[in-house]
């Protein structure tokens, strides 16, 4: 029985195909593990972290304050800075 031509172009196309869709599915593997890792060691920071708050809860209260108001002080000086070009 012999092929047809689309047949024939179909497992041309396959063969073509086929390392690209190999090296796609290697590199979905990497990803998927790399992103697990990721997820564990977030994991392992937050509760790293947790653990820190609760053996110094001052300490950990007044850093965030300390960032806040870091935080609060740049956007305002940014803002300012704005408002005042408009005018």
């Amino acid at each position: 029985m012999a092929t047809s031509p689309v047949a024939g172009a179909v497992e041309t196309v396959k063969e073509r195909l086929s390392p690209m869709l190999d090296t796609l599915d290697e590199t979905m593997r990497q990803g998927r593990s790399v992103f697990v890792r990721g997820q564990y060691a977030a994991e392992d920071a937050a509760a790293a972290a947790a653990l820190r708050i609760r053996r110094r809860p001052l300490s950990a209260v007044m850093t965030a304050a300390g960032a806040g108001a870091l935080v609060g002080a740049l956007v305002g000086f940014g803002l300012a800075s704005v408002t005042r070009c408009r005018k």
